[in-house]
């Protein structure tokens, strides 16, 4: 297992790149290493079982799922009926 430690040091190094780099592409490169050591981090300390929560997953996974197949016709007055072209 990699220590916490070596995966902070390679974390300032990425950090010292990303300020130095000259276009956007490597910083933004460097900073997705950095957030990759981040996660390596965060699992190697929780339960393997547990799922990994993420600000855009979490967003993600509070939203009903809603399926066309599953609801209901719309009964409008200009509707033709149950045609699958009514939306």
């Amino acid at each position: 297992m990699i220590s916490t430690e070596r995966i902070i040091e390679e974390m300032q190094r990425q950090l010292n790149y990303a300020k130095t780099a000259d276009d956007e592409q490597a910083v933004r490169e460097a900073l997705t290493a950095i957030r990759a050591l981040c996660q390596v981090v965060l699992v190697s300390n929780e339960e393997k079982d547990e799922p990994i929560i993420t600000p855009r997953t979490m967003a993600i996974s509070h939203k009903p799922r809603i399926s066309s197949l599953e609801g209901r016709p719309l009964d409008e007055e200009d509707a033709n009926g149950g045609s699958i072209f009514d939306f």
